[in-house]
């Protein structure tokens, strides 16, 4: 493990079983195309740590102290897809009940300033044992956990045994053998996700994750995506790939959400200043997304060019977009430290828990209620009130103002005024896409349809976006001094060619938009 002030990362593609009472393990260790290690025997104890509210295991995040094992330590596991990372650091980087500033600052926009506590004790014996390919690769390890539980204020100890199948390879082929071998045997992937969930639920204290379903779908798009922008956040803070991109487009479908159903709802008062913040938020993200998407597109565009010196420009512009990219994170940073954005996430999540007190006050499942109540003034509109009516209403408006703007390219005076409109229509046709996404439970099949005639709409007018903002880079990266006229020359011709897909995809946008808007139709219509 690394020294007390860097932590490591380690992405872990794992299964988890639970083996019933009385239930043995099946040999796996014959499988064909692995030769089974020795196992090795190992005493773990581990202390978890989380908010009164266990808020870092709703997002899916458990934060531990554990000692024994060959990578003991304090560990942070962070949802990565469809796996799990593990972020650690060695047992001295804190006391033992104090989780260590390097984890705990990735963790800003999770807790917010409350408590973390230890919320429980695992003691476990286990059993593990790797498995390497025939060229000695380490391809997957399997373990037997016999588990001890201790949960803060609940008298007794819980015991249960489980078995985790960790993937190393890059087919899983191995991994999906021993599921087989597993299921096969009657033991049964596990309905927890971790061992700290499991003790929790065991002891009567099961935890919703942020992202389950049901209730009103404006809540349920909300809460989602609220989660979405704090597990970004986390990942913007450890150097995540893609992570910035993911925060800022979860940014953008709260902000459209908000605009386009918070009318609706009576909210839009409430609405305004979080769609504000959401907008700032998304502006000061945007110059380290662009450095990264830019940076690889403009090497891109020189590789693919017949240029000379095509490694001195390549080193020009590694350059340009490192100094950039560095002055962007700090901004970024910054910004994730604000007292701004903590407010804006406390406004968000106490906005989304009054339409989940609602839900649950109501007993609304998401669907229109019978009737209405007539004395019931705007301003007290309940989310009930999502009915498919209004949000056709709010779709067909939206609708005809991407017309409205789609013309407006057209009638453009200068190459400036036509780029600014389409970056309207752009702008226009995301709101419109985010509305139906919110929407979708209420006509699935229909949302689904028009959902994917607006992703070849986003790729064309992204596309005409990127070209945009790649002109604007290499003209002011041309411009530098110190750099030969060949070098300069070269950024010419690539910008030539951003100028010509700039103008292939204006010349699809009407197209692009009348094939979107027909198979949005049924929506409003």
């Amino acid at each position: 493990m690394a020294d007390g002030s860097t932590p490591t990362q380690v992405r872990e593609v794992e299964r988890k079983y639970t083996i019933p009472k009385g239930q043995s393990l099946p040999p796996v260790t014959d499988l064909p195309g692995a030769r089974a290690e020795p196992a090795e025997l190992a005493r773990l104890a581990a202390r978890y740590f989380d908010t009164p509210d266990l808020r870092l295991l709703r997002l899916g995040m458990t934060l531990r102290r554990r000692e024994g094992g060959p990578d003991e330590g304090w560990h942070l596991k962070v949802p990565d897809g469809g796996a799990r990372t593990e972020v650690g650091l060695p047992l001295d980087a804190g006391d033992a009940a104090h989780p260590p500033e390097g984890l705990t600052r990735l963790l800003r926009a999770v807790v917010r300033g409350r408590p973390l506590l230890e919320v429980a004790q695992i003691a476990t014996e286990r059993r593990r044992r790797r498995f390497l390919d025939g060229e000695g690769r380490d391809v997957a390890e399997v373990v037997e956990d016999r588990v001890r539980a201790t949960v803060d204020g609940q008298a007794g100890e819980l015991r249960w045994r489980e078995i985790e199948v960790e993937d190393h390879s890059d087919d899983g082929v191995l991994a999906g053998a021993i599921d087989e071998r597993l299921t096969g045997a009657g033991i049964l992937p596990a309905q927890s996700p971790s061992k700290l969930h499991h003790a929790l639920a065991t002891a009567g204290r099961p935890v919703e994750p942020e992202t389950s379903d049901g209730g009103h779908p404006l809540r349920r798009y909300l809460r989602e995506e609220l989660a979405n922008l704090v597990l970004a956040d986390v990942g913007v803070r450890r150097e995540a790939p893609g992570s910035v991109h993911s925060m800022r487009k979860a940014a953008r479908r709260l902000r459209s959400a908000l605009q386009s159903y918070g009318p609706v709802l009576g909210a839009a008062e409430r609405a305004a200043p979080l769609v504000e913040d959401l907008r700032w938020l998304g502006r000061r993200l945007s110059e380290a997304r662009d450095v990264e998407v830019q940076h690889e597109r403009a090497l891109t565009r020189i590789a693919d060019s017949p240029v000379p010196h095509r490694e001195a420009v390549q080193a020009r512009l590694d350059e340009f977009f490192t100094q950039r990219g560095a002055t962007a994170r700090t901004l970024m940073l910054e910004t994730l430290d604000s007292a701004r954005h903590v407010e804006l996430l406390d406004a968000m999540e106490a906005l989304v828990g009054e339409l989940d007190g609602l839900d649950k006050r109501d007993g609304s499942d998401g669907a229109a209620p019978a009737t209405a109540t007539p004395a019931r003034r705007p301003a007290e509109r309940r989310p009930a009130d999502l009915t498919p009516r209004a949000v056709a209403r709010t779709l067909r408006k939206q609708a005809r103002k991407i017309d409205t703007r789609v013309a407006k390219v057209r009638e453009a005076a200068s190459p400036e005024e036509r780029d600014e409109a389409v970056h309207r229509v752009r702008k226009a046709a995301k709101r419109l896409r985010y509305a139906i996404e919110t929407a979708s439970p209420l006509f699935p099949k229909k949302a689904k349809r028009a959902l994917a005639a607006f992703d070849d709409l986003q790729d064309m007018l992204g596309e005409f976006q990127d070209a945009t903002v790649a002109r604007a880079h290499l003209l002011e990266g041309s411009a530098d001094q110190g750099h030969s006229a060949e070098s300069s020359f070269a950024l010419g011709i690539a910008y030539q060619r951003e100028v010509e897909i700039a103008e292939a995809q204006v010349a699809e946008l009407r197209p692009e938009w009348k094939r979107a808007r027909r198979r949005a139709r049924p929506l409003w219509s």
